[in-house]
């Protein structure tokens, strides 16, 4: 046989294979399966959070200098809830006096079903300030 051809054959024995097992490939995609799950869950929330703060803005921007009083302010944002679709609890919305004018805060939690008695929790607090 020809040299270069032996040394060939010789190596190919030794030679280890690269890669990922059938064990690990299921480990790896039910892991990516698991966060991939728990952020279908979660981007809900987190897209009625930013419709929220943008609500907010916009009333802020709105009633900004024009000496609007607590339920003025109660009155625009639930039109604008309405409006975008946003349900929350009566008690989440709060409008203190404060220096300025009025703090306005909507605190409050929003959980969903991840799997059997696990349960996903997201707290969410913005506040603006209406100037008078």
């Amino acid at each position: 046989m020809e040299p270069h051809r032996q040394e060939h054959r010789l190596g190919a024995g030794r030679r280890r294979e690269a890669g990922i097992t059938v064990i690990g490939f299921l480990v790896l995609a039910s892991l990516f399966g698991l966060v991939g799950f728990a952020g279908l869950k979660l981007v809900p929330m987190y897209l009625q959070y930013y419709r929220l703060d943008t609500v907010l803005k916009d009333v802020q921007k709105d009633l900004d200098g024009r000496n609007a009083t607590p339920g003025q302010i109660r009155s625009a944002l639930n039109r604008r809830f309405d409006v975008e679709g946003i349900q929350l609890p009566r008690d989440s919305v709060n409008i203190t006096q404060s220096r300025n004018g009025y703090a306005v805060q909507i605190q409050y939690e929003s959980r969903a079903r991840y799997l059997a008695d696990i349960w996903l929790l997201v707290t969410f607090d913005k506040q603006v300030e209406i100037q008078r």
